[in-house]
């Protein structure tokens, strides 16, 4: 093979990502045509999008995780995630939910997302998934996942599924640690499995694989750099691909090898696109895979096959009939949102009645004030989000409620600031946010400092009911109140929630997954 085959080849399997500490490289390669696919993000996606086919050469294939919708996009909304479809468990709206994000994705200049998850999330303990899944019920994550299958193909985007062979029944985040698997072979046939099955009935092509430790199958190589676990995925489930890694960023590939040489190795095992790690330049991931298939490491079927899948799906994407209108698209978008946030919205300890929060009604907020743009030192200093907390704009439509806003883990110097609005308080509502997010390690439960916080408000006899946003397994943490369960921090779940909680809607959700008390 020469040199101008052997450098179109290898521009087709890497994808960059959008890494602002190395966009002047990356901008390089892709003027260049070494890389001729990346991610895109940040609140500009379209203006990237753009960008980057203006300085390429040839067809780029550009993508992002839309698992929420488009929310990170300054023109973008965010979406209930796929655990609220597990508790609406209605496949039109799973199919509507992926057709609307599907274009979504096309209206910001993306040809794929990573999308849907099929991971059945069986253990409660796992700090990634969470709301990410559909539930813990195989049959469940597999009718929902055929249903958006079918609806990302009517939006004419491209998607893959993940995160092969299944995340779900593990207690550690990859992105810090690698998890292990520790199933049998048939167990791993039988149910982790069962979704790309259905999915593949339904025409899924495409998944991104998980950074994951299997013995059953390779008890030396994670799923990323293993040939038995992509022979399994090509020939056992017969997915023609192009199939991606995940993030070779992420810390439980790369405690375990270099993610540069990695990216050869993902490549070898059967990997069609390759996400570098963002980690570091992405010269030293390009630099390792030409390396591997000039000498052979990759062997060069193995290379011109993924080169061809990579083609030939760029060839479909850009013969795609054209789009709705943008405002046609953001109206269908918001139209789900807010039909999938009604019928997943979910009561515990529930009688139906709303109850008597009095004359003073006071609102306290437990959440992450990180995502909300808030360090925690800015929230006890200046008040921050006390006026514009997004769930204080929903509950205000419904009484005039004093707030408060504490940090996720609040210190005991919050309950002597409590201490005088308590006792001034005719009532109490309380209001958590259980967030997963990478890295975090935990969000499947509430702090213990919070865990005590809403204890102590049950004991006083003002606490009168809960709304709990996003993991649903905090349900354990909190009081034997009536509780009203949304399953995302979006604005169509909490309007839901709060609405089911001053009987304005019914809560006609059931949890997907078992909590235990």
């Amino acid at each position: 093979m020469d040199e101008t085959t052997l450098l179109s080849l290898v521009a087709e399997v890497l994808f960059l990502r959008n890494t602002t500490a190395y966009r002047d490289e990356e901008n390089e390669l892709v003027r260049r045509g070494k890389v001729l696919n990346s991610q895109v993000g940040g609140s500009d996606p379209r203006a990237r999008a753009d960008e980057l086919r203006r300085l390429a050469p040839g067809p780029m294939i550009l993508g992002a995780d839309m698992e929420t919708g488009s929310g990170w996009a300054a023109d973008g909304l965010k979406v209930p995630p796929f655990m609220a479809l597990g508790a609406a468990g209605r496949e039109d709206l799973a199919t509507a939910w992926a057709r609307a994000v599907g274009r979504e994705g096309r209206r910001l200049g993306l040809d794929v997302i990573w999308s849907p998850v099929l991971d059945i999330n069986t253990n409660p303990d796992n700090p990634i998934i969470n709301v990410r899944s559909f539930g813990e019920d195989k049959e469940t994550v597999s009718r929902l996942g055929a249903a958006t299958v079918r609806g990302f193909r009517d939006s004419g985007i491209h998607f893959a599924a993940k995160h092969w062979p299944g995340h779900g029944d593990v207690a550690v985040d990859s992105h810090i640690a690698l998890p292990l698997l520790d199933i049998s072979r048939e167990r791993l046939t039988e149910v982790e499995l069962y979704p790309y099955r259905a999915a593949a009935a339904a025409g899924l092509e495409s998944v991104m694989t998980a950074h994951l430790l299997v013995p059953s199958v390779d008890p030396e190589h994670c799923v990323t750099v293993s040939p038995r676990h992509m022979a399994i995925l090509r020939g056992e489930l017969g997915l023609p691909g192009p199939h991606f890694t995940d993030s070779l960023a992420m810390e439980g590939l790369r405690t375990t090898v270099d993610s540069a040489e990695a990216a050869w190795m993902a490549l070898a095992a059967g990997h069609d696109l390759i996400l570098v790690d963002y980690k570091r330049s992405p010269l030293e991931s390009y630099a390792a895979v030409l390396a591997a298939c000039r000498d052979g490491r990759v062997p060069e079927s193995r290379l011109r096959e993924a080169a061809a899948k990579v083609r030939a799906l760029k060839q479909r994407l850009a013969n795609l009939p054209p789009l709705p209108p943008a405002a046609t698209i953001r109206a269908d978008l918001e139209a789900m949102a807010k039909q999938v946030a009604e019928a997943s919205t979910t009561a515990r300890n529930w009688a139906g009645s709303t109850p008597d929060f009095g004359t003073k009604p006071l609102l306290i907020i437990c959440d992450d004030l990180k995502r909300r743009g808030l360090e925690i030192a800015d929230e006890q200093t200046a008040g921050g989000l006390a006026g514009r907390h997004p769930a204080v704009a929903a509950l205000r439509q419904w009484a005039d409620f004093t707030p408060v806003i504490l940090p996720e883990d609040p210190a005991k110097a919050d309950d002597a600031a409590l201490a005088a609005q308590l006792e001034q308080a005719t009532a109490v509502l309380g209001v958590t946010f259980a967030r997963i997010s990478c890295y975090k390690g935990d969000g499947t439960r509430l702090p213990a400092s919070q865990t005590a916080l809403w204890q102590r408000l049950h004991q006083s006899g003002k606490l009168r009911a809960m709304l709990l946003f996003e993991s649903p397994y905090a349900l354990e943490d909190l009081p034997n109140l009536p509780t009203v369960v949304g399953y995302g921090s979006d604005p169509a779940s909490l309007q839901a929630a709060t609405a089911a909680l001053f009987g304005a809607l019914p809560c006609p959700g059931r949890l997907p997954v078992t909590v235990r008390r």
